[in-house]
């Protein structure tokens, strides 16, 4: 993926390759300004690829209708880093884990109520929250909501823009054992991005780590982080 930057052409990303098998958890590490943001923009469609090709459960993105990718959005979804800028914050919490299932017409009005309070129940909140705006939640309860978000659709692929760095240390681990136990209880696959390298031991499978829109090594977390190969890791 190439930009136009000032009448120069900017590499973003290049000869990136990566898979990650269902119900694991792949992880993108890189200093800013290494293509992380970038890979996971393609990945989601937000951006176009200027070759090469993304394929989600089989299916290529490339070339494909805004009408049909929708089908694939639906089953990839994104949790975003800092939940205190991601929610709505006129929203109530009901609204917000339910819109998108109202955005994709998923069932009866009831059958999208019980839904919600599924998610909820999920990652650990209470139906008493249902009523309740972001600025009523800790930074833990919000980033909580913003999973919920994410999981109200069924999705088999979560996009994880580090999920904790916004958030205290001690509501870090609250969180990581959240994605942990839905992974283990929903057979989730998550491309995880972060800066934080022992958080991506605990929570990661394997792991790709990027240089200047390349990436540098890749491999099974334990194999990188016990045995690094490349002077950068």
């Amino acid at each position: 993926k190439t930009f136009a930057v000032d009448g120069k052409v900017l590499t973003a990303v290049d000869d990136v390759s990566f898979s990650v098998p269902a119900g694991t958890t792949h992880a993108l590490v890189g200093e800013s300004g290494s293509g992380k943001t970038t890979t996971i923009r393609l990945l989601l469609g937000l951006d176009e690829p200027d070759a090469g090709e993304i394929a989600i459960a089989g299916e290529n993105l490339a070339g494909r209708s805004h009408k049909d990718l929708r089908s694939v959005w639906r089953h990839l979804q994104l949790v975003y880093q800092n939940p205190f800028t991601s929610l709505d914050p006129t929203w109530t919490v009901e609204r917000l884990v339910r819109e998108p299932l109202d955005r994709f017409k998923v069932g009866t009005p009831a059958e999208r109520s019980e839904q919600v309070r599924e998610a909820l129940s999920n990652v650990g909140l209470g139906e008493h929250l249902l009523s309740r705006k972001p600025g009523a939640l800790s930074g833990g309860q919000r980033q909580r909501v913003a999973i919920a978000r994410a999981l109200v659709l069924k999705p088999d692929v979560i996009v994880l823009d580090e999920p904790t760095s916004a958030l205290d240390v001690s509501v870090q681990a609250d969180i990581v054992e959240v994605l942990l136990s839905l992974q283990a209880k929903l057979g989730l696959t998550y491309v995880f991005v972060s800066h934080d390298l022992a958080l991506v031991r605990q929570l990661a499978h394997t792991v790709s780590v990027m240089q200047r829109g390349r990436i540098v090594e890749h491999g099974r977390v334990g194999d990188i982080f016990d045995n690094p190969q490349h002077a950068y890791t």
